[in-house]
């Protein structure tokens, strides 16, 4: 009988590169009426969202846009103004190796956003950090048995090969009223922000349904004596189905970012309350995970007959894929500058994270990073709202190891901040943090086996005195006989340094 060996074809997913890099994104709008009155930025706001990914030899080209806004005070204007603007973002990260048709992700976050009054314009600087990573599924034969040899002596091992088999967006446009009462004097929606969550992501017909809601945060102008401002906090709920084939939600895993908030108020005649309309663009991505096993095989020797030429191979493969959502409080302190006036009431605070690095501690991990907040107020005795900014560290430790390539994202929930004294704040920002580590491991299996030349053995008595690590596969191989022979059939541990006697 000819030796005959069975393959099965599995696809690993191979990591060909992972980048990160910061863009600077430039955007400007005309100030209205600015005239030669000062104009002072207090607080700004960004949102950057992408759009398109083209994987191209050794590169990954990514197109995008940034939305953002200001809110200003105009010479010894009491009132706040806001503005907005937009820009493109088209970034281009070199991934060597990368080539047509592989997989791609991205996810992009701004760390910094800064604006700046210049000759009648708003000028808004936003930095944006920019994860990526290119992927490649190959296809990968294994083989899974053997026979038609005397005397054949196997092992095996378990392969599995975790994959990304979907990657699919889905736009979500959510929108709300609410009720602003009489007294508060709506005038103008100034600005917007805020945070999205995913409450649930469940298998459903024709795809995965995804829940969750939104904290939506609008700053607006009032008409009340010592207070040209107010901050409005409500939750709105969404609800998409994203389609999938059935096959790949049982592994699915979902995303969800803000792309742009928009709102307006409208006021009531009659003495009646106004009311703030709202609309919230969500960009909901979905990955779907597989999983190939095969019990492959590791190596092969014969005890008799003809022996096997053997060809290894290393597979290098995604083992697993580690998880981790939490909510984690920061505090901190906000000292005002020299110069600033004294903090009266506090009218809003935004706060935003930057991530600097990441080390790994006693098998967990750790993020670092500074979380960079404004902080509106009213200044004790004065009508002329102000401004304070600060960076505060913060330190997160995440369940699990972390690596090169891990897939972090952390966002606000929350940010309060109270008075301490005229010259500081009492910061407490909740941040939700999220956290995807794909396992990176290798595998040594058997690529292909043929027959080689006649096994020789002098039949006789050895007596053995085992190696640090050589268990009853090695010694057998060795030897060429049973593994059965050298372990007694499982009732005789391999151990180094304690003698064996083996029969050949």
């Amino acid at each position: 009988m000819a030796l005959e060996t069975k393959k099965q074809v599995i696809e690993v997913e191979a990591l060909i590169g992972a980048q990160y890099s910061q863009v600077l994104v430039r955007a400007e709008a005309l100030v209205p009426g600015a005239g030669r009155s000062a104009i002072e930025p207090l607080m700004a706001e960004a949102n950057v969202s992408i759009s398109g990914m083209d994987v191209q030899t050794d590169r990954l080209v990514l197109d995008g846009t940034a939305y953002c806004q200001a809110v200003y005070r105009q010479g010894e204007e009491s009132t706040l103004r806001a503005l907005t603007a937009q820009a493109t973002l088209n970034q281009v990260i070199d991934v060597p190796g990368a080539s047509t048709g592989m997989l791609s992700r991205a996810l992009a976050q701004v760390e910094h956003v800064e604006a700046k009054y210049e000759n009648g314009h708003m000028v808004f600087l936003v930095t944006c950090g920019i994860q990526a990573q290119v992927l490649e599924l190959r296809q990968t034969e294994l083989i899974d048995s053997i026979s038609g040899v005397d005397g054949l002596q196997t092992v095996y091992a378990d392969v599995c090969s975790f994959k990304l088999a979907a990657d699919t967006d889905a736009d979500v446009l959510v929108k709300g009223e609410i009720a602003l009462p009489v007294a508060l004097d709506a005038r103008t929606s100034l600005m917007d922000w805020g945070s999205a969550s995913i409450d649930s992501a469940e298998p459903d017909l024709g795809g995965l349904r995804v829940k969750g809601r939104v904290q939506v945060e609008t700053l607006i102008s009032s008409g009340v004596v010592g207070r040209p401002a107010a901050l409005i906090k409500y939750p709105l709920e969404f609800d998409r189905l994203v389609e999938l084939p059935d096959w790949l939600v049982k592994d699915a895993f979902a995303m969800v970012a803000i792309r742009r908030i928009q709102s307006q108020v409208e006021q009531s005649e009659g003495g009646e309350d106004a009311t703030l309309t709202v609309s919230v663009e969500l960009r909901l991505t979905v990955q779907a995970n597989a999983e190939d096993c095969v019990d492959a095989l590791r190596d092969a020797y014969t005890t008799e007959g003809n022996s096997l030429d053997v060809t290894r191979a290393e597979l290098d493969l995604c083992s697993g894929i580690d998880r981790a959502q939490f909510t984690e409080s920061v505090r901190g302190t906000v000292l005002l500058g020299e110069n600033a006036p004294g903090v009266g009431t506090v009218v809003a605070v935004r706060v935003r994270p930057e991530i600097g690095q990441r080390v790994n501690e006693n098998g967990r991990g750790k993020i670092e990073g500074l979380l960079e907040a404004t902080v509106l107020y009213m200044p004790g005795g004065s009508d002329l709202p102000a401004a304070a900014q600060a960076e505060m560290p913060f330190s997160i430790d995440v369940p699990s190891p972390l690596s090169d390539e891990s897939w972090i994202a952390v966002e606000v929930v929350s940010a309060e901040a109270n008075a301490l004294m005229s010259d500081r704040l009492e910061m407490k920002t909740m941040l939700n943090v999220c956290c995807e580590t794909r396992q990176r491991s290798r595998a040594t299996v058997v690529q292909d086996v043929s027959e080689g030349s006649p096994v020789q053995k002098r039949p006789g008595i050895v007596i053995l005195w085992p190696c640090q690590g050589e268990d009853g596969w090695a010694i057998g191989k060795r030897y060429g006989i049973p593994v059965d022979s050298v372990t007694c059939e499982g009732t005789r541990q391999v151990e180094p340094g304690k003698p064996i006697v083996l029969k050949l």
